[in-house]
């Protein structure tokens, strides 16, 4: 599959979640019987043939069967609110207005055997080696290679800046970058200031950086960041033998902290690949014209062409990467739709069901009313109220344990505030409705009831 699904989602039968359902289903069913089987021993004879005789008069329910149509309105109510949060975050992630080029870029990853490759000079080589060969592919319009895509989220580094006093563990902390020639212009990003790397920023010449926008405002207010040095810390102390980098460049914001992660500052910084220590793995990204995909043997066989033991692996365009980090969220999206609305119905239906099973068991007691002039308007009040209390005490405990349990669901939420006043009052109007409409059916079959047929002797 070009867009595989995440390791995590399997489709497999399990043997121990199939053993799990059908244990839970047969208890399930045995309680659903054994219920009412006892309700019906423990009940009073001669209350029920006064009951069946001439009717109801007290529009009794059964406490089991309200506790559980309370129950399933306040897991209805919770579902749904989750399920609007989710939608809502799926719907801002659909419509984000990401900073960089999406449509045209083909991505890949690639890995350094560690034995051919041991260090960071001879990694630097075959990429040194790579990217002209990328650059040179017939329909690429710009290639780059990079430690991380952009919004792929960058990992942290603590650094310094010259001429700032700092406490040993108190170090301020950006996103590292780590990048070829040609990232930004891959990319369509703009630099706002100074330059980006070339070719000439090598491990002998001035070691350099290039900042986002987040960075110089932070921590060079005055715009003085051009020309400014930062040096990076190592295991939370100063190491002099570090080097001081110079700051050359500063680019826009392009989401280094991933989508949808608000762990700390969207500050980062980015260093040349040449003078970095970088890793056996990176990221391949080829601006190219039309279908993004059709790079995808052209690339490898750049790649062969160096070393053909390498293969390439998540071969996606940047849209399928951004779909694959955004996964998540629809995936989760819809599983809370899903049970949001199975509960609605399961409310319904057993709001319903004990509502109608109610009427019916009033049927005399509502031929008594009309016959003595009562109105239409007030059986159906009569009829409405237990449900309507029912729908108020589970409406009002779903959005208590919405307010209290939403904020969990930060982690799969994407720029949505996880008590938003639209979805909760959306959820209520449309659970009201809901439960009004499912009361108000049996309420208004009653006033359809004859008074001459319910009042006549049961034979």
């Amino acid at each position: 599959s070009a867009n595989p699904p995440p390791f995590w989602m399997t489709f497999e039968i399990d043997t121990t979640v199939l053993l799990f359902v059908l244990a839970v289903t047969l208890l399930a069913s045995l309680f659903a019987g054994i219920a009412p089987a006892l309700q019906a021993t423990g009940a009073d004879v001669n209350e029920v043939l006064k009951d069946e005789g001439r009717g109801s008069s007290s529009f009794r329910m059964g406490k089991f069967s309200s506790g559980l149509v309370v129950t399933e309105i306040t897991v209805s109510c919770l579902l749904l609110i989750a399920a609007g949060l989710m939608v809502k975050s799926i719907v801002g992630l659909r419509t984000l207005d990401l900073p960089f080029a999406v449509e045209s870029i083909f991505t890949a990853r690639l890995s350094l055997p560690e034995i051919e490759y041991p260090d960071s000079a001879s990694r630097v080589a075959f990429y040194d080696q790579l990217l002209p060969g990328l650059q040179s592919v017939p329909g690429v319009l710009a290639a780059t290679l990079s430690d991380g895509l952009p919004a792929s989220g960058n990992g942290f580094r603590d650094f310094e800046v010259d001429g700032e006093t700092y406490e040993d563990d108190d170090f301020p902390r950006a996103r590292e970058g780590i990048v070829t020639p040609g990232y930004f212009d891959t990319f369509e990003t703009p630099v706002l200031q100074g330059r980006a790397f070339t070719m000439q920023d090598r491990l002998e010449t001035l070691p350099v950086a290039v900042l986002n926008a987040t960075f110089a405002s932070n921590f060079f207010p005055d715009g003085d960041a051009i020309g400014s040095r930062i040096r990076m810390i190592r295991g939370g102390h100063r190491d002099s033998t570090a080097k001081w980098l110079t700051v050359i460049g500063i680019v826009p914001d392009l989401m280094m902290q991933g989508i949808g992660n608000d762990d700390g500052s969207p500050a980062g910084f980015y260093i040349p690949i040449a003078q970095s220590g970088v890793g056996r793995f990176v990221s391949i990204a080829v601006r190219a014209q039309g279908d993004p995909m059709s790079m995808t043997s052209r690339v490898q066989e750049t790649v062969a062409s160096l070393d053909p033991s390498l293969p390439l692996f998540r071969v996606l365009s940047m849209s399928d990467e951004i779909e694959r980090q955004t996964r998540f969220y629809s995936l989760f999206g819809t599983l809370f739709m899903l049970f949001g609305f199975v509960a609605m119905f399961l409310g319904a239906v057993g709001l319903y069901g004990v509502m109608s099973f109610a009427v019916t068991r009033r049927t005399q007691e509502m031929g008594v009313r009309m016959a003595l002039g009562a109105q239409n308007s007030s059986i159906i009040r009569l009829v409405m109220r237990k449900g309507l209390m029912q729908l108020g005490i589970g409406l009002t405990l779903g959005v208590g344990l919405a307010v209290l349990l939403t904020r969990f669901l930060d982690i799969v939420l994407y720029d949505v505030n996880p008590r938003d006043p639209v979805i909760f009052i959306t959820v209520i109007v449309t659970l009201a409705l809901t439960g009004l409409l499912a009361s108000f059916i049996p309420a208004k079959r009653a006033t359809r009831v004859d008074p001459v047929v319910a009042l006549r002797p049961a034979a």
